[in-house]
């Protein structure tokens, strides 16, 4: 085995060492009934016009792209 694998043999064991993780779940997690009734409430005139920005913008790209092309 060549130095320079077993340094990356080392710097791999270091990092999987080093490595913590943790996951913590609330009492509720999993439940999206509670989110419904929140003040995050979106309307559905709010997501109308995001939904027409969107595609209003994407209809630009592509009128850029045809003339970009001749």
């Amino acid at each position: 085995m060549s130095c320079l694998a077993k340094t990356l043999l080392v710097v791999v064991a270091l990092f999987f060492v080093l490595c913590e993780a943790q996951v913590n779940f609330s009492p509720n997690w999993g439940k999206r009934s509670g989110l419904q009734d929140g003040p995050c409430k979106a309307s559905t005139d709010s997501l109308m016009y995001i939904y027409k920005l969107i595609q209003n913008e994407a209809q630009k790209l592509l009128e850029c792209e045809k003339f970009g092309a001749n």
